[in-house]
């Protein structure tokens, strides 16, 4: 014959309280991060891509290798150059209609603006 000893009364009731007054522990996984780098790293990147590949397109190779594309925020295209020469060149090219042919290829979010910018490649 087995018995089965009946559970304490008072050690069930101090084992409900350890379970809810006790600290759980910290979540230490980066789940919660998930949101934030999909807004900021994700979307971005893939912003930039599409934009890069027209900008390789439409810029010629020798000004390309020498801009960096920084981010496009609230339609502004932000655009790092590595000289004043070449800045000066890539204004006079945007102004010449190189400007209205990436608005109307681009997708995305709208381009209103390019910002250049002389900057560290």
């Amino acid at each position: 014959m087995i018995r089965v000893m009946a559970k304490d009364p008072y050690q069930s009731h101090l084992d409900g309280l350890r379970e809810r007054r006790n600290r759980k522990d910290p979540d230490l996984s980066l789940g919660f991060m998930v949101g934030q780098f999909k807004r900021e790293v994700q979307k971005p990147y893939e912003q930039l891509g599409e934009l890069a590949t027209i900008w390789g397109d439409l810029v010629p190779q020798e000004l390309v290798e020498h801009t960096r594309l920084m981010g496009l925020t609230r339609g502004v295209l932000r655009v790092a150059v590595d000289s004043s020469g070449r800045l000066y060149e890539l204004d006079r090219l945007l102004r010449s209609g190189v400007f209205d042919e990436l608005v109307s290829r681009h997708r995305g979010k709208a381009v209103r603006r390019v910002e250049l910018k002389i900057g560290r490649l």
